[in-house]
């Protein structure tokens, strides 16, 4: 057919861009748009985020946290251009880490992959943790009984039923993490929309004026309502991140340069779509306002009060596949960002967690070792969800690090080559404005609750978003070895103290396995 183009033609030109990158390139390219798409939607996972903490955005905040969702939606779109101008220029496993290492420096690179590589692995087990939440919801299982494994209590047992199916699918190739992948996004993507269609259509109780209603907790020893509604935001923050992870499969798709930049804008922005839908219908097709505020799991309740329960477990199933997705997505993103950093050299045992097998054509062996990782706390804990405090911050943490490195390159005058997607004269803007909003989210993150740090900004509330160490509980009772500190900033100072050890007695000063432009790392993209 003529002014067709073949596909291995493409892949061709795509491995010469890695080579010229310095990257011998060793994984299978078998995605196209919509699996590079998939895989970051899915991490996004608009289902698993709204049905994990919606009682904490509503219940803070009241219906009127509606509207941190398109506020976030378009702070994260700055990201989102930013990293798609990098995702088009260097489409390598390893996204950020590889973006900051090839721009700004080996220190900045290495620590922005390893902030990111644990929130990564944290992440997993919060997603994973979340599973048997839904099971719960939908078959009644008491998840503090004992399990069939009775040293185990069902929660735990079918987070880690859960990481080994999940770990077997990573390990086994690209391919199919892909099918499996876009399965879950189409069902997804289709439930939440049909589900919010009909609540809007047929079932809307609300004015659309209840969206300016607060949950009345707004005081003056609270700061008012500017405090109040930053923490009822975590709902979203916790949502919409990810996305870069279309980047991060550039190695594995097709034509990446163009469709990795599209596929991190079209996860964004459809997410944002299905996102504002769902909420909005779900919000107008509450009954009782006053009883959503305290209700653990509100849009199973306006769900089964507008559709019956039958309609209602069909919902919840349609989020079991999407948490399940996530945990995958999640899992195969960080298991090429251990990949590319071993790759590299750059993490312990390295040659062990860079190696492709050579059956799959994928990293198999940091697949299971993500796998083992994001079990650990398992056995430590039995409280997954205040992990996911921490790992959100990080990863808002990792992603700032990454454009203020993208920024002092750019202010040398990078990019100096064309690539397919390009910011032109926006892209110190876009990258100045991507920087003052993750500095503010990260102090959202981090304001700690004591007001003699920072007065009553939140007081007691920042709790529910950045609670102490010691909440965390193991069979139900605190671990009396953790210190009282909030969760973000105990985590942060101990990835830090472990990376500034390792680099200083390892990392620091050794040459990558693989050789760089040394101008600029990159080279011209046709």
């Amino acid at each position: 057919m003529a002014g067709s183009v073949n596909p291995q033609d493409v892949a061709a030109r795509d491995d010469a861009h890695l080579r010229s990158l310095g990257i011998k390139p060793e994984l299978q390219r078998s995605l196209g748009f919509l699996s590079n798409f998939a895989v970051a939607f899915s991490y996004i996972s608009v289902a698993t985020g709204t049905f994990t903490l919606i009682a904490l955005g509503w219940g803070v905040g009241g219906p009127a946290f509606f509207w941190s969702w398109p506020i976030i939606i378009l702070g994260q779109t700055f990201v989102a251009l930013n990293f798609s101008e990098l995702a088009s220029h260097f489409p390598v496993a390893g996204s950020i880490y590889q973006w900051s290492k090839r721009l700004a420096n080996r220190t900045l690179g290495w620590f922005t992959g390893w902030f990111y590589f644990w929130a990564g692995v944290i992440t997993v087990t919060a997603v994973a943790g979340t599973v048997p939440l839904v099971l719960s919801s939908i078959f009644g299982i008491d998840l503090k009984a004992a399990s069939p494994l009775p040293f185990f209590n069902n929660l735990v047992f079918y987070a880690l039923v859960t990481l080994i199916i999940t770990t077997v699918i990573n390990g086994a190739g690209a391919r199919l993490l892909s099918i499996i992948n876009n399965i879950g996004v189409g069902a997804e993507i289709l439930g939440m929309l049909v589900f919010a269609l009909i609540l809007l259509l047929f079932f809307r109780v609300q004015d659309v004026s209840v969206l300016t209603t607060t949950a009345g907790i707004e005081t003056p020893e609270t700061g008012g309502y500017l405090p109040v509604f930053a923490i009822a935001m975590f709902m979203s923050l916790f949502v919409v991140y990810g996305f870069d992870t279309a980047g991060t499969f550039g190695e594995e798709t097709i034509d990446a340069s163009r469709q990795a930049p599209r596929g991190i804008l079209s996860a964004i922005w459809l997410s944002g779509i299905v996102g504002a839908v769902f909420l909005l219908a779900i919000i107008l097709a509450t009954p009782d306002m006053t009883a959503a505020l305290t209700d653990p799991s509100p849009i199973s309740t306006a769900v089964k009060s507008a559709l019956g329960d039958t309609f209602g477990s069909v919902y919840l199933f349609v989020i079991l596949v999407a948490v399940f997705v996530c945990t995958l997505a999640i899992q195969g993103a960080t298991v090429r960002l251990m990949f590319s950093m071993g790759r590299d050299r750059r993490i312990p045992l390295g040659s062990l967690w860079g190696n492709v097998n050579s059956t799959f054509k994928t990293p198999t062996n940091a697949a299971v070792a993500v796998g083992l990782l994001a079990a650990i706390p398992f056995f430590i804990t039995d409280s997954p969800g205040l992990i996911a405090t921490g790992a959100t911050g990080l990863i808002y943490l990792s992603y700032f690090m990454c454009n203020l490195g993208v920024l002092f390159a750019r202010l040398r005058g990078w990019p100096r080559e064309g690539s397919w997607f390009k910011l032109g004269g926006w892209g110190l803007i876009i990258n100045i404005l991507a920087l003052v909003w993750g500095g503010l989210m990260i102090i959202n993150f981090a304001l700690w609750s004591d007001p003699a740090l920072f007065g009553n900004f939140g007081s007691d509330l920042r709790d529910l978003t950045n609670p102490s160490l010691t909440a965390i509980t193991s069979g139900g009772e605190p671990i009396s070895w953790l210190p009282d500190i909030p969760f973000f900033e105990g985590t942060v100072l101990l990835i830090l103290i472990a990376g500034i050890v390792y680099y200083a007695v390892a990392a620091r000063g050794r040459d990558d396995r693989v050789e760089v432009d040394p101008a600029t790392g990159e080279a011209v993209i046709g």
